[in-house]
């Protein structure tokens, strides 16, 4: 008990500091991404996207697992980082030397010869990124998410909010993203070893069972990116750079509050998971309470942000931009699906199971690039919805998976998710009762997004039984006796504070 309570303790405080980061992270990419979007334009815009899915693919391929594998690790020794070590530099430079060499090809793959040289920059940038993963994972696997935020925070606004806009007020058009991503490479790289100071002794020879976990988590990981990246591959060659650049400035702006909301707890989820990893009871109430917190959240949130995107694309991004608006609603149905899935892999992975969430990955993915190219003659604000479609399957079949793994009955997860959706059909309904009624659509969000939060805050006083699962409401009334947040919490959704039942 008292290695579970100092467990709990540490997993809260990493959880502050997540949240904290990712509130301050989320404010400076929409402040940056709003910025550099202004200044670049969709086609330059495009260009940079174009070359991020080649550095993201290139990474993966590089870190081989293995900063997965390092936090998942039951027992780490220091020949274990010297093995991760020496593999991922063994890879990545190899990995970057490849995409030097092939640099001409994949600028006519995608059709824009112009970006062969920012391609090999990419080729340089690979081996630095891929080492820059291994003191941030062991940072993740303390629990040391204040030094870890630190870094990815003050890095992103260093490289992208200072060199990266620099250049583009220069003129430097699509550069300026790629310059700006090797400047937080490098910040990132250089603080985080000079924080763990982690053995610089490679190795080839170690542990096979660290190295096949990793391997396992990459392919998982390529699944998640084809998911996220081929279908921007696809829609560049086939509804061009501009569409692209509309489609990517849209998917980015739908899943910057999901980053804030669930990608900061995520990295806690998969490192206190694997501490209890041995023990499914413990697992299942946690997912749970974490899997009800997530549909409070993002439900109504996105559900609003879905019905209004109209005025939220004309807001920040001006008029230039208003083709992205259907393309960011379709994005916004999707992003809720994307969240459960942030939550649900990590505990698969805790567990060993990665290869469960690696196949449902790769069906998606190729579901994905098939059906955007069967689609390739509508207009790619109805080809879109295939999107959102596709990722509520992964989330439902990963779900399963996991609910497999730790025995959860269907009737347990419905209850989580059950007072997400409900909020959402208040902010539905909401919407439509006001819409009639006002005809400027900056207007309709004002007054919706009032009579949502009235009701949605009506609705958390009056049924906080109902909205809360068994799990989360458990874990709140549980730290009522040692906590004032968790006391008010109680009173707000009208549960008896210590009365965990």
């Amino acid at each position: 008990m008292p290695e579970t309570q100092a467990l709990i303790r540490r997993s809260a405080t990493a959880l502050l500091w997540s949240y904290a980061g990712a509130f301050t992270r989320a404010a400076a990419q929409l402040i940056i991404q709003v910025l550099l979007a202004r200044l670049l334009g969709p086609q330059a815009f495009g260009q940079a996207m174009l070359i991020m899915i080649v550095l993201g693919f290139g990474w993966l391929l590089a870190d081989a697992g293995f900063g997965a594998a390092l936090i998942q690790r039951a027992e780490l020794t220091e020949a274990d980082v010297s093995y991760a070590l020496g593999w991922v530099l063994a890879v990545s430079i190899t990995i970057g030397a490849l995409i030097v060499v092939a640099a001409p090809q994949l600028s006519e793959a995608f059709g824009e010869p112009a970006l062969a040289p920012m391609l090999r920059l990419c080729g340089a940038l690979i081996p630095l990124q891929a080492l820059s993963n291994l003191p941030m994972s062991l940072l993740r696997r303390r629990l040391d998410m204040k030094r870890q935020q630190l870094i990815q925070v003050g890095s992103y606004v260093l490289g992208y909010g200072g060199v990266g806009a620099l250049l583009a007020l220069l003129g430097f058009g699509a550069w300026s993203l790629v310059i700006g991503f090797g400047a937080q490479t490098l910040i990132v790289l250089v603080a985080g070893y000079w924080v763990v100071r982690h053995t610089l002794r490679p190795t080839l020879r170690g542990d096979g069972a660290l190295r096949a976990f990793g391997f396992s988590v990459m392919g998982t990981n390529l699944a998640n990116w084809a998911i996220d990246n081929l279908d921007r591959v696809v829609v560049g060659r086939f509804w061009g750079a501009g569409a692209l650049g509309a489609y990517s400035a849209a998917g980015n702006l739908a899943r910057a509050p999901a980053a804030l909301l669930v990608n900061a707890s995520q990295s806690v989820v998969f490192s206190a998971a694997s501490h209890v990893q041995r023990d499914p009871q413990r697992l299942g109430r946690g997912f749970l309470g974490a899997l009800n917190m997530v549909c409070l959240l993002t439900f109504p949130l996105f559900c609003f942000l879905g019905l209004h995107a109209e005025a939220v694309i004309h807001a920040l991004y001006g008029e230039r931009w208003q083709q992205s608006a259907p393309l960011f609603a379709a994005f916004c149905v999707a992003v809720p699906f994307y969240a459960v899935l942030a939550i649900s892999g990590p505990v698969l992975w805790a567990v060993g199971w990665a290869s469960s969430e690696l196949k449902v990955q790769l069906s998606v993915a190729v579901a994905l690039v098939v059906g955007l190219i069967m689609l390739a003659n509508l207009p790619l604000e109805r080809a879109v919805w295939l999107v959102p479609a596709l990722y509520a399957a992964r989330a439902l079949l990963v779900v399963g998976a996991l609910a497999r793994q730790v025995v959860l009955p269907a009737r347990r997860i419905g209850a989580a998710v059950r007072g997400g959706a409900l909020l959402a059909v208040l902010v539905l309904g909401a919407t439509l009762a006001v819409n009639p009624w006002v005809t400027s659509t900056w207007m309709q969000a004002v007054w919706a997004g009032a009579a949502s939060l009235l009701l949605c805050l009506a609705a958390i006083r009056l049924g906080g039984r109902v909205l809360l699962c068994v799990e989360l409401r458990q874990a709140v009334q549980s730290r009522a006796a040692t906590s004032l947040t968790a006391r008010r919490l109680c009173t707000m959704l009208g549960l008896h504070a210590g009365a965990a039942r």
